[in-house]
């Protein structure tokens, strides 16, 4: 709790002093302090179990305190937020601890004209408990299928698949827990519509379109985060500088684990290379093929419910899940490893027994990409 609110008293001196004798680049400055926090705190001040435990309350903490710096510079906000109203919103009592991520102006939005339905809670909970249920329960009929010894080829990506689906259940878990506290704390009120916060949508991480799909539905929030003050901050430098760059500091955030930067960077360069070679033959071949669907004006000659189209993106969607399942196999839930997070040993070993089948895979797409 104490390097979370001095995290938090120290972030708004920080932006104080940048206000006052800068008036400008507070988001970079910021970020960049911010990020040094936390690889300081987790080299040098903090046992590494302990920081595994609290290091995603600490990235909430950044995220939001980032945000208020770019939104102060953007002129999103027009002046700084006193101490109270920044302080209520980094600890927010729905958001500080699961998440979501939400933005200034939506914290600021929930003290307008309050609304509390009860019938909001009677609506969602039962959907959240049942989807814990079902999701638990399909983790454990994976685990049961694949609990048997062999050394095969397909054994080995059954079990895989298998520690891959298990993280994702637990990801999945935490996601609706930040739903439900931040709906009961205000958040995720529309005028005329019901009561939603869309954290993250498993059906279209679990049977994929593509990458760039997974991570935008991965995580809705933080995803729009890395857009609004990474990506698009970064943009001048070029495309690929910007997609590194968003990973990169989605790295810093996660803490410096040689397994989250290893999947992200990887992450990355895959969804880079899915971009432009999907990019490429919808060019080709006039196809609704791109990582997102198109929308049904687009200029393609073979649309979306074509028999060749829905083949192909059917089977670029395999790809996807292949690829999910290689960068997941080392996110063993029942490791000792997890308590204090993973090192490169352990993630080069998993990946090993694999053969790198996925990175190879990687590779001879962006020859095909080149040679098309």
């Amino acid at each position: 709790m104490y390097y979370i609110v001095g995290f938090t008293v120290g972030a708004y001196l920080c932006l104080f002093l940048v206000s006052r004798l800068l008036k400008k680049h507070r988001g970079p400055i910021v970020g960049m302090a911010s990020v040094a926090f936390l690889i300081v705190c987790e080299l040098c001040f903090v046992n590494r179990t302990e920081w595994h435990k609290i290091r995603g309350a600490q990235m909430l903490v950044a995220m939001k305190v980032i945000s208020v710096a770019f939104d102060t510079d953007f002129g999103a906000l027009q002046c700084l937020p006193s101490p109270a109203e920044f302080t209520g919103y980094v600890l927010c009592v729905g958001t500080c601890v699961f998440g979501p991520w939400v933005p200034y102006r939506d914290y600021i939005s929930i003290f307008n004209k309050p609304l509390w339905v009860s019938t909001a809670a009677c609506d969602l909970y039962p959907h959240v408990t049942y989807s814990f249920l079902e999701l638990c329960q399909t983790s454990l009929r994976i685990m049961q299928i694949t609990d048997r010894s062999g050394t095969t080829i397909m054994h080995l990506w059954w079990i895989a698949y298998r520690d891959a689906l298990s993280f994702r259940s637990s990801h999945y878990f935490i996601c609706f827990l930040s739903e439900a506290s931040a709906i009961m704390s205000g958040f995720g009120h529309h005028e005329d519509e019901p009561w939603s916060l869309s954290v993250a949508r498993p059906q279209f991480i679990e049977i994929p379109r593509s990458l760039v799909q997974v991570v935008v539905y991965w995580n809705v929030p933080m995803h729009n985060w890395l857009k609004n003050y990474v990506f698009r901050t970064t943009k001048p430098l070029g495309s690929f500088a910007a997609i590194l760059s968003t990973y990169a500091v989605s790295s810093l955030l996660h803490g410096l684990n040689f397994q989250l930067v290893a999947v992200l960077l990887s992450l990355g360069a895959y969804t880079y290379v899915e971009y432009v070679l999907r990019q490429k033959l919808a060019t080709v071949f006039g196809a609704c093929i791109q990582v997102r669907p198109c929308r049904r004006d687009c200029s393609h000659r073979n649309k979306e419910k074509r028999l060749t189209v829905v083949l192909g993106n059917m089977g670029l969607g395999l790809v996807a899940m292949f690829h999910l399942s290689y960068l997941g196999v080392m996110f063993d839930m029942s490791s000792k490893l997890q308590e204090e997070g993973y090192n490169y040993a352990h993630t080069l070993a998993k990946w090993s027994v694999l053969g790198y089948a996925s990175h190879w895979i990687a590779l001879g797409t962006y020859i095909f990409y080149l040679l098309v």
